[in-house]
């Protein structure tokens, strides 16, 4: 799912919680591509390498996921994985004595990322290190996933704040 999409669905999803919790929830939520992506966005300005990511289509993500630094999908690995995320958890979960909610958020992008992205762009490793094996899921950045995830998106956000 694009980066947008899953900061909106995090915010409907936080929108009762403590605002400390609903904030850091959200930035949780994208935490797991921003830590994957912006080094490489910064790589790309510096190398004038950047203007391929403004042509992102269903047809062009194969040729793009071979032109991405292979570092990029190391670091993806480790923020898409579920048993990683399980043992930042606990962690956190020791160190603060009670349940870390917010970060369910970054938990929240990787289960939405297991179905929305397929083997073509970045599927997402979601039991790495412990297996290599990815779901075929669809493409996020095909028309009508994208008309569809943001139509539903609409409803939620017009139920909640217009419709009440």
């Amino acid at each position: 799912m694009d980066i947008l999409a899953h900061g909106l669905w995090a915010t409907l999803i936080f929108k009762n919680a403590p605002p400390t919790t609903r904030t850091v929830g959200i930035a949780l939520s994208l935490a797991p591509d921003l830590i994957a992506f912006v080094p490489n966005a910064v790589y790309s300005v510096i190398t004038n390498n950047y203007k391929m990511w403004f042509k992102v289509s269903e047809d062009t993500v194969e040729n793009m996921a071979n032109r991405v630094p292979p570092w990029v999908y190391r670091i993806y690995d480790v923020t898409h994985s579920i048993p990683l995320w399980i043992i930042g958890f606990s962690i956190a979960w020791a160190i603060m004595g009670s349940v870390p909610w917010a970060a369910f958020g970054w938990l929240l992008h990787i289960i939405v990322d297991i179905p929305t992205h397929s083997r073509k762009f970045f599927p997402t490793p979601f039991l790495w290190p412990l297996s290599s094996y990815k779901f075929d899921g669809y493409n996020w950045e095909a028309k009508w996933y994208m008309i569809a995830n943001y139509v539903v998106l609409l409803a939620f956000y017009l139920r909640l704040h217009i419709l009440r």
